[in-house]
């Protein structure tokens, strides 16, 4: 049977936020052969992630805190999190975004980066606010960290109860859509998304988008090659390790080729060149500021693999 791990991040039992998830579970419980299982993460006890990167370091990418997220891997809640096919995350909005509770859900999953078992996962989330809302900033913020463990978007609903009905058949249906992806999780195996290209390419259309805010990082804002870290970094010489400083020259001419595909509207040929940059940016800063600085390691083999074409540089 497929297992949906339903998880409330409001500390209120019987508020709007867990009424929609009810409406959700509703949804799971339509299509045969799903079970569910809530759980509510305040009656849970866990701390922030310590950045130890134990769970880096260690082969089997596992968190060594005494808490339900750790005990190496035995944890209650990082258990739930690896045998189910499928998540769905119900938070209430605070101060225009994720709730403190959710946000440190999603960071104490940090381990499963680096192991890369969330690639594929089927994820969906509801973002429930009254007030003056802001619930798509916050729906768009949970969909921006389901990219980052490459879980595979079902769908983000961002609510406010001025329109409650909807919201709640709406709720059905998402539920519904991410228990019939669980259950293919379930009958075919995770189906990671097979690098970072399909991946970036598969939140096109979704909440959060990568491309334009990648650039916008890289570049201060400027989104002009000569003002971006990559290319001051190597003009200032601020890289010293031959490694790094190999990996941070082709950084620049990927970033070039993104940015003059992004500016003649062509988002294909700009993610294509963009995920480039962002491996030997990745790498270059890896070498240079937290290889043996703070992590004491490499970079684990599901992390930003490097094109092929440059497998070659010195040092590798």
């Amino acid at each position: 049977m497929a297992t949906i791990l339903a998880v409330l991040c409001s500390g209120r039992r019987k508020g709007y936020t867990s009424s929609l998830l009810a409406a959700a579970v509703e949804g799971m419980q339509r299509v045969e052969g799903v079970g569910v299982e809530v759980v509510r993460l305040h009656d849970f006890k866990f701390g922030p992630c310590t950045s130890c990167f134990t769970c880096i370091r260690d082969e089997n990418h596992r968190c060594i805190q005494p808490d339900c997220f750790g005990e190496q891997g035995r944890g209650e809640l990082a258990v739930k999190v690896r045998q189910a096919h499928g998540l769905f995350i119900a938070d209430a909005v605070h101060h225009w975004g994720p709730t403190a509770m959710c946000h440190l859900f999603i960071e104490r999953l940090y381990p499963f980066l680096w192991s890369g078992e969330l690639d594929g996962m089927p994820f969906a989330s509801v973002s429930c606010a009254t007030n003056q809302g802001m619930q798509r900033l916050a729906n768009a913020e949970i969909c921006k960290w389901a990219f980052a463990y490459g879980m595979r978007y079902i769908g983000g609903l961002p609510v406010h109860a001025a329109y409650w009905e909807r919201a709640v058949e709406e709720a059905k249906e998402l539920g519904q859509r991410l228990a019939e992806a669980a259950r293919i999780d379930e009958r075919e195996g995770r189906r990671p998304h097979g690098g970072d290209e399909a991946r970036w390419r598969a939140y096109r259309g979704q909440p959060w988008e990568v491309l334009e805010p990648y650039l916008d990082n890289l570049t201060h804002g400027t989104f002009d090659l000569s003002a971006s870290l990559p290319a001051t970094a190597l003009r200032e010489g601020t890289f010293q390790r031959p490694e790094a400083v190999a990996l941070l020259q082709q950084v620049v001419p990927a970033l070039e080729k993104a940015l003059t595909a992004y500016r003649a509207g062509d988002e294909e040929a700009a993610i294509h060149h963009l995920v480039q940059a962002s491996a030997f940016w990745t790498h270059a800063t890896w070498k240079e500021f937290l290889e043996e600085q703070a992590i004491h390691a490499s970079a684990p083999a599901v992390y930003r693999p490097l094109p092929e074409a440059i497998q070659g540089v010195p040092g590798r």
